[in-house]
């Protein structure tokens, strides 16, 4: 194994000792790369003549800042040294030290770019402080150091949006001494030599005040935030916004003390648990059980054959992420209404500013159609959005994936909808699917930006099975006596702003209607569609859409037509309503798991958490298996009594992992590599 110091590259000469952080391909703050970093701090420190030093990144980035297997150890005691420690050490050092920015500096790599004396950074670079997208705080003097440089404002739109902010403007501007154009390397020889020639020694972060220049517009922008911090249900804003009011209001020891305090209870939370728990299954679910050295193909002409809106989403989706589209169709009518659509899709986003217009029409510019063949004989990949496509021709070693419904015997693309904005893929392994063709799958969700999730089926995704199975157990519910808008209150209460019932009624009742109920059990879809409430689009469905279409209205003629055709009961607990809804659909994750369809219980979440946009900051029904206790869960389904024994019946593994004090969250180690 390579020894610390390589994870850090370190240069010294004329005075100046350069240290580059070198953990490709973002720079994560590593264990390796702490310890590293360290040991260069003191042989920098040990140099005769030393005069300054110089933090950089090697290669694309300077620090995309923690990797995925600390967030996975977080709470734990840490190994190597600790970030706040490096922070202090660079913010104690006794000569000048410049953090030269290029790429991504975030979260912790922020931090250390903070605690640097001062900062440059190419234009280009984006600044950002993710942790609150984790449940959590910036826990190394972030909070602190930036609210005492920017401000109150600046400081708090940097930290509770955990976006990423341009070098060039405000707020990220005001962290900076210098923003440079060209070369990084040069331009920081230049600002240091400036700093050397006028005698400019260490300037420590935690001495600065500008950002306290205007106590009382600090105080007001604070009341302002907690305010809004309040309406939200996650903790860490509140957080958040306690630790920048006691950036001002307490001495930057005690501010530590207080940030170190407040991350303690963000890291003990629910919240940050299942929010650190999906981004590192997303993380996980990408590599869609491949190894990790296995070859991905580089991907720069897309063809999408097929006429339909599933089609036009993808050619958007691929032209809006830089690729070249070859859009092709044996239905040359098509064009006439689809280009017009996608001009004013980037119209529409250049209004929002999501786009400049030069970045419009350059994007626009990469899209050539025409019959299908002639699209598909030039692609580097080609996906196939709707049927009667499939007997194209393609150049022999292009890899080929169907995108429309029906079978998939090699490899399949379920988008979940609206295509243009989800982030989910599901990638369908059919039967026959070769570890290249998912190579080329996972390079093109990639190159999309959207999330990969490895499907083992026929076509059938796990969407498809979680939704179902959420709205087998709601329709079971008022089978027993149930007020479907009772149920869903139980889940909007708790997070849920798509709950099962509004859910339905957005994707309308006509498919539900049709599917078959075990014996004993009402189809309650197909009763309301028979009343003339088929959903939203009816204008009644569940809820009455009638007033605005935007709102879900509850209507008082509900309850007597569902009441004529079943048994009075007891309102169920809201508690016992999300167990026994969420329990089923944790039991359908197990029964995925145990046919293989899915990989891991994770990858189910990650599903559960874009498909149904269950809240994020819950997690996704395995992950809450854990929170809510596997024996309280199963033994609300044992304990319904309904006709539809088979579904309400838990799976065996609930038992053993009962027995044995595991959760499912135990059994997220990456898989072994199955052969494709």
């Amino acid at each position: 194994m390579p020894e610390a110091r390589d994870a850090v590259d370190y240069r010294f000469g004329d005075g100046i000792a350069w240290l580059a952080v070198a953990n490709p391909p973002v720079n994560t703050l590593s264990r390796r790369v702490r310890e590293g970093f360290g040991a260069a701090l003191d042989r920098a420190e040990a140099e005769p003549g030393l005069r300054a030093v110089v933090l950089m990144g090697a290669g694309a980035t300077f620090s995309a800042g923690a990797d995925l297997a600390d967030l996975a150890e977080l709470g734990k005691p840490s190994a190597g040294p600790a970030i706040v420690d490096l922070c202090a050490r660079l913010e104690g050092f006794p000569v000048p030290v410049v953090a030269a920015i290029h790429g991504t500096a975030l979260g912790s790599g922020l931090e250390l770019a903070l605690a640097a004396h001062y900062r440059i950074a190419l234009s280009s670079a984006r600044l950002g402080f993710p942790e609150v997208r984790l449940g959590l705080i910036p826990a190394a003097g972030g909070t602190q150091r930036l609210a005492r440089m920017i401000g109150a404002k600046g400081a708090l739109d940097m930290l509770l949006g955990g976006g990423m902010f341009a070098a060039s403007r405000a707020p990220a501007r005001g962290l900076l001494d210098a923003v440079a154009e060209g070369d990084l390397r040069t331009a920081t020889e230049g600002f240091v030599r400036q700093l050397l020639e006028t005698g400019q020694g260490p300037r420590r972060g935690s001495e600065m005040r500008q950002g306290f220049a205007e106590p009382a517009a600090y105080q007001k922008e604070v009341a302002r935030r907690r305010e809004a911090a309040a309406r939200q249900p996650e903790i860490a804003p509140r957080e958040l916004v306690a630790a920048v009011e006691a950036a001002m209001l307490l001495p930057f020891e005690a501010g530590l003390a207080f940030e170190a305090d407040v991350q303690e209870t963000c890291l003990a939370s629910d919240q940050s648990r299942a929010l650190r728990a999906a981004f590192v299954s997303e993380g996980m679910a990408g590599r869609l059980g491949l190894p990790g050295a296995a070859a991905r193909p580089a991907l720069h002409r897309l063809a999408v054959l097929g006429g339909g809106g599933l089609a036009a989403q993808l050619v958007f989706t691929g032209l809006n992420a830089g690729l070249e589209l070859r859009w092709g169709t044996s239905d040359p009518e098509a064009f006439l209404t689809g280009v017009p659509q996608l001009r004013d899709a980037f119209a529409e986003a250049v209004k929002r500013g999501a786009l400049t217009e030069e970045q419009a029409q350059d994007r626009m510019a990469g899209l050539k159609v025409g019959d299908s063949a002639s699209m598909a004989a030039d692609a580097d990949m080609v996906v196939l959005a709707a049927q009667g496509q499939g007997d194209v021709p393609v150049p022999q070693g292009t890899v080929r994936a169907v995108a429309c419904a029906g079978e998939v015997e090699a490899l399949g693309l379920r988008f979940a909808q609206p295509g243009s904005a989800s982030r989910l893929v599901e990638v369908v392994a059919g039967p026959g699917v070769s570890a290249s063709e998912l190579a080329a799958a996972q390079a093109l969700v990639r190159a999309l930006g959207k999330i990969a999730v490895r499907v083992t089926s026929r076509g059938e995704t796990m969407a498809a099975r979680l939704v179902a199975a959420c709205q087998r157990a709601a329709d079971a519910l008022v089978d027993a006596g149930q007020n479907p808008y009772a149920i869903d209150r139980a889940f909007r209460d708790w997070g849920w702003t798509r709950p099962p019932f509004e859910a339905r009624d957005r994707i309308g009742l006509r498919e539900l209607a049709a599917q078959p109920r075990a014996d004993g059990a009402r189809n309650w879809s197909g009763l309301l569609l028979g009343a003339g409430r088929g959903g939203r689009t009816a204008g009644r469905g569940v809820y009455d859409w009638t007033a605005d279409p935007s709102v879900p209205r509850e209507d008082a003629a509900l309850k007597p037509l569902l009441d004529a055709e079943r048994p009075s009961a007891a309102a169920m607990p809201p508690d016992l309503i999300r167990k026994r809804v969420l329990g089923a659909m944790t039991n359908e994750g197990a029964r995925m798991l145990a046919s293989g369809m899915a990989l891991r219980p994770s990858d189910i979440d990650v599903v559960a958490l874009h498909a149904l946009e269950m809240p994020r900051w819950r997690g996704g029904p395995m992950h809450l298996a854990g929170v809510m206790k596997l024996l309280a869960l199963r033994r609300a389904m044992e304990g319904f009594d309904h006709p539809d024994r088979a579904f309400w019946a838990p799976e065996p593994i609930f038992a053993e992992l009962v027995k044995n004090g595991r959760s499912f969250d135990d059994l997220n180690a990456e898989p072994v590599t199955r052969s494709a």
